[in-house]
């Protein structure tokens, strides 16, 4: 299995920028920290030279990426001057490539073929659902269709493409949320974000939480459907790359969160529920081995099986009775994958 390597991001934000709507779960600035606002090309010289100031030899290759507004949505002088500035850095090879994310409705053959001089690599879509009653409930103002036609039209272009998804919106459930994950999945998207939905001030998820017409996921639900929606993905080859909102100092500013499923280490949560129905399973097939076991995994996995404060050994202990259950780093273990042997004495 192929999984999208991570490259040396340098972030700019341009929050709200280019959206011809205001979606019901949308505060760009509470996300990134940043106000709206047309940046200057003299700013994203400086956050570019910043950032790589930043950079050590083995962060491997560099990118540019946009983020937080609909980039081709952008008046397309704006576009220009903001991908040129990217691009002398490319030419003077301090950066490999350009990235940017975008709605699905603005990927067209004309704004791709405006991309052509430019070293642009990878284009994350904002799908958010794959279910046109949710997207509409959001105010998204796409559909599926738009979504599925944007990957065909990057990937046909030769681009990296990456969806965004967001369970949890308005008029979802959990059938909706996991068919969402399989029409995605069908596309074969080079990676994939999942974002459970949150409440946040200034929103108009905001006014229907308080005024009864919305419910978040609970912290539990979203992880075991973001649990669900990890394995269908990567059983497809395709790479989860983040779970949940970035804890941002803004984002964490308090009242900015009002509900839902938001923790600051979501994406840890989700992976230590994978591990934990791992040894679950391989625990049930040995039920007769002992009650003093240890779980061997890779070094990189060992907080994964621990859990957070250890709740997958506790939880373990509980559930099969144990004696004793130690999480041991084992090199010749690989990743992603538990080994469960007795303790010796």
């Amino acid at each position: 299995m192929t999984f999208f390597k991570k490259p040396f991001i340098i972030p700019i934000f341009i929050p709200n920028m280019g959206c011809p709507h205001r979606c019901v779960f949308c505060d760009q600035r509470s996300i990134t920290g940043h106000e709206n606002g047309r940046l200057s090309r003299q700013q994203v010289r400086e956050r570019i030279s910043e950032f790589l100031s930043f950079k050590r030899e083995h962060r491997g290759t560099v990118e540019v990426a946009f983020y937080g507004g609909n980039f081709l949505g952008l008046p397309a002088s704006y576009t220009r001057s903001l991908l040129d500035e990217a691009q002398r850095y490319v030419e003077t090879g301090r950066v490999e490539s350009i990235r940017f994310s975008t709605r699905p409705d603005t990927v067209t053959n004309d704004s791709l073929k405006a991309l052509a001089p430019y070293a642009v690599r990878v284009v994350e879509v904002g799908a958010q659902s794959m279910d046109d009653t949710v997207l509409s409930a959001s105010r998204r103002g796409h559909t599926a269709e738009d979504t599925a036609k944007a990957v065909r039209l990057l990937k046909a272009c030769g681009l990296a493409a990456g969806l965004q998804i967001m369970p949890g919106l308005p008029g979802d459930t959990p059938e909706s949320i996991l068919e969402t994950g399989r029409r995605a999945a069908e596309l074969q998207p080079d990676f994939v974000r999942i974002y459970p939905a949150v409440v946040l001030k200034n929103t108009v998820l905001e006014k229907w939480f308080h005024d009864g017409r919305f419910k978040p996921l609970s912290l539990a639900d979203a992880v075991e459907l973001s649990r669900r929606l990890y394995l269908l993905f990567t059983a497809s080859g395709i790479s989860v790359i983040r779970m949940g909102l970035q804890a941002t100092d803004s984002l964490l500013e308090p009242g900015n969160i009002v509900a839902g499923p938001f923790h600051p280490a979501f994406g840890h949560l989700v992976h230590s529920a994978v591990f934990f129905d791992k040894a679950t399973r391989e625990l049930e097939r040995q039920m007769a081995l002992s009650r003093r076991l240890a779980i061997k995994v890779s070094p990189r996995d060992v907080s994964r099986m621990k859990g957070l404060r250890n709740h997958n050994i506790k939880q373990l202990i509980e559930r099969f009775d144990l004696e004793q259950l130690q999480i041991l780093p084992d090199s010749t273990v690989p990743e992603n994958t538990v080994k469960v042997e007795p303790l010796p004495g």
